[in-house]
């Protein structure tokens, strides 16, 4: 026997990606331990510490397989083909379609980086889809990250950033769990309680920080933007918000015309004015103030003069024209919902809104997130938007203790947005119901890939490259998922193991796990300082069996497919040197230094000042006009509650999901010591329900929509509200002997059987995951 090694590393079976130290004996993994000097190093979660089980499973692909067996036969059958049949009839097929039909015509699918194994061969993969010609592929965040990634740039220019949690008085987690879906950043808001800092917790769930919690806000599933709303509305008629940094560095002074809602410019006063500059409300002589928004934006005059609420008649060169001031028209939406309404709405006790509302004032600065728990709704744009208007009535965005955009140092993108034509771009599927939203990246939702299968409208999609995921168990409308499926000319699946949307494909294909193979990392988002972190993991072992990563797969093709020249020679080193280039770091320096190395310099704080915030205003948008341009609110204003009362009292409780520790998505279920920690789904609800129902724990539980229904055992909870319960998604496996599905359906335990992709975000094609009607039994 060997000495036994220890290979620096990290993990990348979710968002956390924990460094670690990776035990080798003999050239195989026997294990592995956290590494406490990497800024996401100081533990690991159960599936971090399952590695052998995954890497080792006696169920492991290990070879490409091509279906023998008719598409929608009960149980497919495969036979082993060469890597080198496999990829030449995929290329074959993938360039077929693009020169009879057109790129559009072949769709892909992308299972999340943020919690599995594709999270640092996510920018080659899209790279060659954009390469390709695709404007379509299924990516899923339009239900993940989409509203705090890319909707708060219709706020802030940029993301939600990073939570400086390290240096804020105040932390706010707004429908996000750590405990559950991110151990490091878990850790970081426990350095942060034991300093001492408030803390502001919204869940309709009793988790360990709600618990915790200065302020635990028990908001109702669906009823999110109304209490944004609603605590927006306190702190402006209080007036306890940052007046000065709303005042210089928002558009809340900006004037906008009642009667197009277009802002005053100043070419609406003066005829020779320039359109660019935007007119404000100012005091005194200065009735009107110019902002010029050229460059990073400036006020022609004094800032301090602008008046934040106002309804002015101004004269313009058309006649007098009624305006108001932007955080006019939003205080007027906002003072719709008065606490006594919001209290109504979303459950929450008026006391507990003033105490929320009071924190987050006398807080000097205030670090938050939120992540699924917003985006998983029909209103969930709108809602973001009115948690980030919220935010920025804090001044704490940009700031040391708040929210900081941007990294520690400079990299570059080769996911290759640039590489997709504005002629490809344009047929996104959904772009045209939705031309703001992920369409825009050409991300599409599953649901409008069925339909253009099923349809051929706008036109036909033909093929499916999948690349990990599994849609039949991740994404609603299973039974459709199926029928298109079975319509497809040609189907592709790769993946560590085979599952219900690998039987539809005619070929699967063997991926390496990331231990397997090299990632590269720069930038761990953990924590400001974490962002100076950069770290190039080494291939632990060779690659199981015949597997290959997905960046192998993908530059393979791109060499058939004529390619090459895009994908940096097929060399995944000048990538990883070309992603480093503006940074400085020597790609051969991170290789000597498998534990990664930190950039000397630090996340640039308050960097609006300078450069002011990349919305077209150059100022935080508390009113937008770009969402006034394509139809939509341009400030969030709910008239009713995201899931209205129920027009069939069969159905009487709201159904929503939540997340545990133990999986990631539809992953695990599989590894024999996570289904020890986690056998079978589970269903919260509260004592009182449990009891009105007749129903114990353990007991199991057919849950039911107008949609669909699943199967899960109860677990009776203390302090869930009587008209909620929660349900976890990704099942689809066959369950134990003793539960209520005797024909083994893989799907009869999943979730989304009972969702409905009817009514979806506006913007950016959400759906109701997290808030529907439903009702349960004992099964």
């Amino acid at each position: 026997m060997t000495e036994q090694q220890r290979v620096p590393a990290f993990c990348t079976q979710c968002r956390s990606r924990c460094g670690c130290e990776v035990l080798v004996e003999d050239g195989a993994i026997v294990g592995v331990e956290p590494m406490p000097s990497h800024p996401s190093g100081k533990t690991l979660c159960p599936k971090g510490k399952a590695v052998t089980e995954l890497v080792y499973h006696k169920d492991r692909l290990t070879q490409p397989l091509r279906r023998t067996s008719p598409k929608g036969a009960k149980v497919p059958t495969w036979e082993p083909i060469s890597w080198d049949a496999a990829m030449s009839e995929i290329a074959g097929q993938m360039g077929r379609i693009r020169d009879a039909h057109g790129a559009e015509q072949v769709a892909f699918s992308v299972t999340t980086p943020s919690g599995t194994h594709m999270s640092d061969c996510i920018s080659w993969v899209e790279r060659f889809i954009r390469a390709y010609g695709s404007p379509n592929t299924i990516y899923g965040t339009e239900i993940c990250n989409w509203h705090k990634d890319f909707a708060a740039r219709l706020t802030y220019g940029s993301d939600i950033g990073t939570p400086d949690f390290a240096h804020t008085d105040c932390v706010l987690l707004w429908g996000h769990n750590p405990a559950a879906t991110w151990l490091a950043r878990s850790i970081e808001v426990q350095k942060a309680m034991r300093r001492g800092v408030k803390m502001i917790v919204v869940d309709p769930r009793p988790t360990l920080y709600a618990k915790r919690a200065e302020c635990w806000l028990k908001v109702r599933p669906g009823t999110d933007q109304a209490l944004a709303l609603g605590l927006a509305n306190l702190m402006l008629k209080s007036g306890r918000f940052d007046v000065a940094f709303v005042r210089e560095w928002t558009n809340a002074a900006f004037l906008v015309r009642d009667d197009t809602g277009a802002y005053l410019r100043q070419s609406d006063v003066d005829p020779q004015g320039d359109p660019a500059v935007i007119m404000a409300a100012g005091s005194g002589d200065d009735s009107l103030l110019a902002f010029d928004t050229a460059g990073p934006g400036q006020w022609r005059a004094d800032p301090a003069k602008a008046t934040l609420m106002a309804r002015n008649q101004v004269s313009t060169v058309a006649g007098d024209i009624p305006c108001r001031t932007a955080l006019q028209i939003f205080a007027e939406a906002a003072a719709e919902y008065p606490p006594a309404r919001v209290a109504e709405i979303t459950g929450v006790p008026e006391e507990q809104l003033q105490k929320a509302a009071g924190i987050l004032t006398d807080s000097a600065s205030v670090a938050y997130y939120a992540w699924n728990g917003v985006g998983q709704s029909a209103t969930a744009s709108q809602t973001d938007r009115a948690i980030s208007i919220l935010y920025g009535l804090t001044g704490s965005y940009g700031r040391a203790g708040g929210n900081v955009p941007g990294g520690a140092g400079r990299f570059n993108d080769i996911s290759g947005q640039d590489l997709l034509t504005d002629a490809q771009r344009s047929k996104a599927l959904g772009l045209e119901a939705r031309p703001i939203g992920p369409g825009r990246q050409g991300w599409v939702t599953a649901s409008d890939v069925y339909d253009a299968i099923l349809t051929h409208k706008p036109y036909p999609v033909r093929a499916l490259i999948s690349f990990g995921g599994n849609l039949l168990a991740a994404q609603p409308d299973p039974q459709k998922a199926k029928e298109a499926f079975n319509q497809l000319e040609f189907h592709v699946h790769t993946d560590f193991f085979l599952n219900a949307t690998a039987d539809y494909a005619d070929i699967v294909l063997p991926v390496a796990t990331s231990w397997e193979r090299e990632g590269l990392r720069p930038g761990f988002d953990v924590s400001l300082d974490g962002l100076r972190k950069v770290q190039l993991r080494p291939a632990i072992i060779p690659p199981i069996g015949e597997a290959r990563s997905d960046t192998d797969i993908v530059l393979d093709l791109a060499r058939r497919l004529g390619l090459a020249d895009v994908m940096f020679d097929c060399d995944a080193d000048q990538g990883h040197a070309h992603i480093l280039a503006p940074s400085g770091i020597d790609l051969e320096d991170l290789k000597a230094n498998p534990e990664g190395v930190t950039l000397p310099v630090s996340v640039k704080l308050s960097a609006y000042l300078e450069a002011g915030f990349a919305t077209p205003t150059k100022r935080l948008e508390i009113y937008s006009e770009q969402l006034l341009q394509h139809g939509y609110d341009p400030v969030p204003s709910l008239a009713a509650e995201t899931l209205p009362a129920p027009t069939d009292a069969a159905y009487p409780l709201r159904l929503g999901s939540a997340k545990t520790i133990t999986y990631c998505h539809s992953q695990g279920r599989n590894i024999a010591s996570l289904r020890r920690l986690t056998p079978d789904p589970v269903l919260e609800l509260s004592l009182e329900t449990a009891d009105a129902y007749g129903i114990a724990l353990h007991d199991w539980v057919e849950i039911s929509t107008k949609t669909g229904r699943f199967i899960a055992r109860a677990k009776p909870t203390k302090e869930l509200a009587p008209d909620a319960v929660f349900a976890q998604h990704g099942w689809a496996v066959s369950t134990h002997d003793d539960s209520p599905n005797p024909d083994g359906d893989r799907l009869a335990t999943n979730f989304n059987q009972a969702i409905s992709t009817e009514h979806r975000d506006p913007i950016s094609g959400s759906i109701a995951l997290r808030c529907s009607w439903c009702e349960i039994r004992k099964a």
